[in-house]
């Protein structure tokens, strides 16, 4: 071993790496296969904490859905129109939801400042996000926006399993 060679305390003071600002409110990113129940969950984890006066900053970005069945803060339909973007770029479902998404994350900077601007008004951001979870799990949108939240806020994702929805929506219900 050299003499001369740093220590490694002192190298590691000066290359911390920046984390999210912990004094933020936390956000848990939703994620599931189609059919697993993310919306439900999300629907009734916002009832339960609506009950208990701290009520969520709610997010939806799944484009494709036609009706979302809680309060939302934030929602991709109106920002993008899935049905327009099949038809203007001749798009299968899928593919629609993933150019959504696509245009979505060039914008998602200015949903980060809206979670910030509104954050002593509720106790967690809760994002739904599409069934198509190669979205979130393969694609560069997905990427950019969990990167996006997990720099700026202590994030959470949350993998829902059909299987399990029961167990966990059961805990909501009482």
């Amino acid at each position: 071993m050299a003499e001369n060679a740093p220590s490694s305390s002192s190298a590691t003071e000066e290359e911390k790496p920046q984390g999210p600002n912990v004094d933020q409110k936390p956000s848990v990113l939703v994620l599931g296969m189609a059919g697993s129940g993310k919306t439900t969950f999300v629907q009734r984890l916002t009832a339960f904490l609506h009950a208990r006066k701290t009520p969520p900053y709610v997010i939806n970005l799944d484009p494709a859905v036609s009706k979302v069945p809680y309060p939302v803060n934030v929602d991709i339909r109106d920002t993008v129109k899935y049905k327009e973007v099949m038809k203007e770029f001749g798009m299968g479902p899928n593919g629609a939801i993933m150019t959504c998404l696509n245009l979505m994350c060039t914008r998602f900077d200015k949903v980060i400042e809206l979670i910030n601007k509104r954050s002593s008004d509720f106790s967690v951001s809760l994002l739904d996000t599409p069934g198509q979870i190669e979205a979130f799990t393969w694609s560069a949108s997905g990427s950019i926006i969990t990167d996006s939240l997990a720099s700026s806020h202590p994030t959470v994702s949350l993998h829902l399993h059909l299987r399990r929805l029961f167990s966990i929506v059961e805990l909501f219900e009482k």
